[in-house]
């Protein structure tokens, strides 16, 4: 079990990766040159999601604990199959929102996993300077007013200074608010809205980019995070961990147990995240 004094050290260094990358996404957000190109499956990757996973790979190198990144996917399992300590990182969360400059509700994904499961997460949202993080012990936190900076170096005091613990609301359920990808929509998502109608009443969508869904069910601000389309592990790891460091479960939509992780396919199956 992690003690105290490392849980800090390893927060303050998922936290000080994220804005650092966020510094670099922006940069090259602002000045539209997204070198566009297209990975093994067809889903578009940028100059953005490339330069913050080097960002991040190089930040967290000081930890000497291994990576697991969406731009590393390729790693044999034969490797990582043994790793009881981990980081999980989406550099990049949100790509199409990033490349249509549209909601900007991109964001940079850092979880620590213990023995397969989420353990500490960070989602930095660096067009509106928010930032979210989490620790099984502690609890799930946002903070405002976190600007992109190359050169963070925030000490943990400076982290939890002026943080908000989630929730800040509970949700009522009337209507049941249920978020839902801005960019995925599926048939199985729609029959599992279709349900939660049918069993609660009015629904209302509540369509959102990247893992910012899972930031407002541990906000309170949603009842339900429906996902019925095609995800992956790094999708998924830091906003579970700060859903459920706020209170939230998310679960298999099809088996209704939690979601496993470090598994020799990386695809997650369709889940839900509620509190």
């Amino acid at each position: 079990m992690l003690e105290r004094e490392q849980i800090d050290y390893l927060l303050v260094n998922a936290y000080n990766a994220a804005v650092r990358a966020g510094a670099r996404i922006m940069e090259i957000y602002q000045s539209g040159d997204l070198g566009i190109t297209l990975k093994s499956d067809n889903t578009p990757s940028t100059l953005a999601d490339r330069e913050a996973h080097q960002s991040i790979k190089q930040y967290l190198g000081q930890t000497r604990i291994p990576i697991l990144s969406e731009e590393g996917r390729n790693l044999l399992y034969e490797e990582r199959g043994t790793w009881d300590l981990f980081w999980m990182v989406d550099p990049l969360d949100g790509t199409r929102e990033f490349i249509d400059h549209t909601s900007h509700q991109f964001t940079v994904n850092i979880a620590l996993m213990v023995e397969n499961e989420p353990f500490l997460g960070v989602i930095y949202v660096p067009y509106f300077d928010k930032i979210y993080f989490s620790d099984m012990e502690r609890g799930a936190f946002v903070k405002e007013g976190v600007k992109p900076d190359a050169e963070a170096l925030f000490a943990i005091n400076e982290i939890y200074q002026g943080a908000r613990q989630l929730p800040l609301t509970e949700a009522t359920g009337s209507p049941l608010r249920v978020a839902v990808s801005r960019m995925a929509t599926s048939p199985d998502t729609d029959r599992f809205v279709e349900l939660l109608r049918q069993q609660g009443g009015e629904v209302e969508l509540v369509p959102t980019g990247s893992s910012l869904k899972f930031c407002l069910v541990a906000e309170g601000s949603v009842d339900y995070y429906v996902r019925g389309s095609l995800n992956y592990e790094w999708d998924t790891a830091a906003g579970q961990a700060i859903a459920a460091a706020a209170g939230a479960k998310t679960l298999d939509m099809a088996r209704g147990t939690v979601l496993k992780y470090n598994k020799d396919n990386l695809e997650n199956p369709y889940f839900y995240c509620k509190k």
